[in-house]
């Protein structure tokens, strides 16, 4: 119960939140300044747009902009969980304003906290759980990359805190939407196979697996689904399932009751190579092996082949 409420005050939070973003008159202005004191957990007051701002675009530009004005981001973080309601507020309003404004604010942001350390890396954890993470609301490999280039190269920060954020730099540029894919995988049969091998067609879906039981249910939902399957079977389609795993008899008895109009293989060192943030993990990739859409959920592949669904 607790959880659900706390779910209802976090999406009415989140409502006030846009409605002090959209009004544009003096009498809402006002109307603003009181929900900016209704709204729980802040680390300031938020800046708030003048009228010249007409469009919704215009006015979350603004608040972007000039939205750290009155915080010291080099100073002591005293409350990291109120630092981090606040942070993702700031991200809320990233999907109604101009990339460039969004990358400048990002950039900024980041060069202020260059002087603290450990607000650097305060920084890097919202930025991962907000942006990159399966709890994110908001996936954006750009802005995230914005936020984690400065950590892989602060000498001032671990080691191991900067070969984790270049590792998972490499990770996320090698597979970015336009890139060409290949890799190697083992198939069924034992045998070692290229992504460039398969025959050619109009789009190819990759669906990553491991061993938990939402990628057994992802798998079991696409494996039934009718539009997915016409697709498959219509020859314009083709997919390729990879596990998560080392090749075994084991895993190939598995593998031999997945459904049969899908390729099959394993690789276990492929989690370390791709951007695999969460599984069931789904790529689509066009004839040519270009990355079209990736780290789609099941729901998401299933809504991009079927448009009634």
């Amino acid at each position: 119960m607790r959880a659900i409420v706390a779910l209802i005050l976090k999406e009415m939070r989140r409502i006030l939140l846009f409605i002090s973003a959209l009004l544009l008159c003096s009498v809402a202005a006002i109307a603003q300044d009181r929900l900016a004191e209704q709204l729980p957990g802040r680390l300031f007051p938020y800046p708030m747009a003048p009228d010249t701002c007409t469009t919704l675009e215009s006015r979350c530009n603004y608040i972007i902009t000039h939205f750290w004005d009155g915080y010291d981001i080099s100073k002591p973080i005293s409350d990291e969980a109120v630092f981090e309601d606040t942070f993702r507020d700031f991200v809320d309003f990233f999907r109604f304003a101009h990339r460039n404004i969004v990358m400048n604010s990002v950039s900024d942001l980041m060069n202020k906290a260059q002087s603290n350390s450990s607000n650097l890396l305060k920084l890097g954890e919202v930025a991962e759980r907000a942006l990159y993470g399966t709890e994110a609301e908001f996936w954006s490999d750009e802005v995230y990359v914005a936020f984690i280039k400065p950590l892989a190269s602060n000498k001032s920060l671990p080691k191991q805190v900067r070969e984790r954020y270049a590792s998972q730099l490499a990770r996320i540029n090698s597979v970015q939407v336009g890139a060409v894919l290949d890799f190697e995988y083992v198939g069924a049969d034992g045998l070692k196979h290229r992504l460039s091998d398969l025959p050619e067609c109009e789009s190819l879906i990759l669906l990553f697996i491991d061993d938990s039981m939402d990628s057994k249910i992802g798998r079991l939902r696409l494996s039934t689904d009718v539009a997915l399957n016409a697709l498959l079977e219509s020859g314009k389609a083709k997919l390729l399932c990879i596990s998560m795993n080392a090749f075994s008899a084991n895993w190939a008895r598995e593998a031999a009751g997945y459904c049969d109009n899908w390729i099959v293989g394993c690789d276990e060192n492929l989690k370390n190579q791709l951007d695999l943030r969460v599984f069931p993990c789904c790529y689509v990739l066009d004839g040519q092996h270009t990355i079209v859409s990736k780290s789609l959920s099941v729901e998401g592949l299933m809504s991009a082949v079927n448009p009634n669904y």
